[in-house]
């Protein structure tokens, strides 16, 4: 994280997914410091970086063979 920046006030402090089929949880991976959030305005796939998807990006991981749900 590159000093004297600071994470968006709105960005969340802790991201968790959850597979809709058994119910596993697990945090969302980490990137400059902060967690990855889904992106903003749209049905993505993706969770990116509080920095932007140009710093940032992977695919929501998948258990059973199905994208995790994000639920905080």
């Amino acid at each position: 994280m590159m000093k004297g920046m600071n994470a968006p006030s709105d960005w969340p402090k802790t991201v968790t997914l959850k597979c809709e089929k058994c119910g596993a949880t697990q945090p969302a991976p980490m990137h400059c410091g902060k967690p990855m959030a889904p992106e903003k305005g749209g049905k993505s796939s993706k969770l990116v970086c509080w920095m932007g998807a140009s710093c940032g990006a992977v695919d929501i991981p998948k258990h059973h063979g199905k994208p995790m749900k994000v639920i905080t």
